[in-house]
């Protein structure tokens, strides 16, 4: 290209201004990174993450002073490990663009730009909801070690939220959380769900229909009430038709770290813009793992909702 060193300085300029302005977009309507918190301690330059998934068994009892009957407890953790993949793409200006904004001063459009950020944020969200089979990641909405609970059919004889009564929802997740303390020997559940994720039609019911005729509590506030454990209510039009036989999945978890979390050691990052033929090209990239399960018992999802 024939750009003299000056307008060349110029030009690296105004990239880093675009890719500042970049770096600063919301991440519109994209809400994954919200639904579980983010795993510290992964190291963006690393091909693959170890973690330990737990289980315990045993249990306390009463003992005599001169017992030596003590009943043992153990904490198994199975290690387990997660690939880490780059996600790229990229933006770039051609050199009778750059000659036009050299010569005039109009501002490029950053079009292209916020499209190479928002792509990879879209499949940054995307895999960390249902992973991607290719690369052998996966996601919160999918992961095959989950319980799954069949939604129970209402008096419609229908098992989705939209063909049931506020006491057969009630129901349903009473029946999800029995199904919890199930999978606990003492059934005294460790750690109690605080957070659901309902498929986004399923909410959209539950915020707008009230309980009964005579009332006017939403169904959702009702259920909020009480059900005081969980804190976190989220939707994702994903969850409409991944369930079993295409169904509406309802995922049910704590929001812990030490329970589930996503693993993304470099979200959207921009390299320097690379002087290719007639353009300048700016790669971007992240690099990504999933999302990983390290307590199987605390994460549930029951289909046909």
């Amino acid at each position: 290209m024939n750009f003299s060193p000056t307008q060349k300085a110029a030009i690296l300029a105004m990239f880093g201004v675009i890719a500042d302005e970049t770096y600063g977009l919301d991440r519109v309507a994209l809400n994954a990174t919200t639904f579980i918190p983010l795993q510290d301690g992964v190291k963006s330059w690393q091909s693959a993450w170890g973690y330990k998934v737990v289980s315990e068994v045993g249990m306390a009892k009463f003992i005599a002073d001169y017992a030596d009957d003590l009943p043992p407890i153990a904490r198994f953790l199975t290690p387990k490990s997660v690939g880490i993949k780059t996600i790229g793409d990229s933006y770039a200006y051609s050199e009778f663009e750059l000659q036009q904004w050299l010569a005039t001063k109009v501002d490029l459009s950053r079009d292209d730009a916020d499209t190479a950020r928002r792509k990879i944020d879209e499949k940054v969200d995307e895999v960390i909801l249902v992973g991607d089979k290719d690369q052998d990641i996966t996601g919160l909405f999918n992961n095959e070690n989950v319980t799954v609970v069949e939604s129970t059919a209402g008096t419609s004889g229908k098992t989705d939220f939209e063909n049931k009564t506020y006491n057969e929802i009630v129901a349903q997740f009473r029946a999800v959380m029995n199904a919890q303390k199930n999978l606990y020997k003492d059934k005294k559940v460790a750690t109690k769900f605080d957070s659901v994720i309902l498929p986004s039609n399923s909410m959209s019911f539950l915020e707008t229909t009230f309980v009964s005729d005579n009332s006017q509590i939403t169904m959702l506030d009702a259920l909020k009430s009480m059900f005081k454990n969980i804190v976190n209510w989220y939707d994702s039009e994903i969850l409409e038709d991944i369930g079993s036989n295409s169904t509406g999945r309802a995922v049910f978890y704590k929001k812990d770290k030490r329970v589930v979390s996503y693993v993304l050691p470099e979200p959207f990052r921009q390299k320097n813009p690379q002087e290719q033929a007639l353009h300048y090209k700016v790669p971007c990239y992240a690099r990504i793992g999933g999302t990983v399960i390290k307590n199987l018992k605390a994460v549930m999802y029951c289909d046909g909702v």
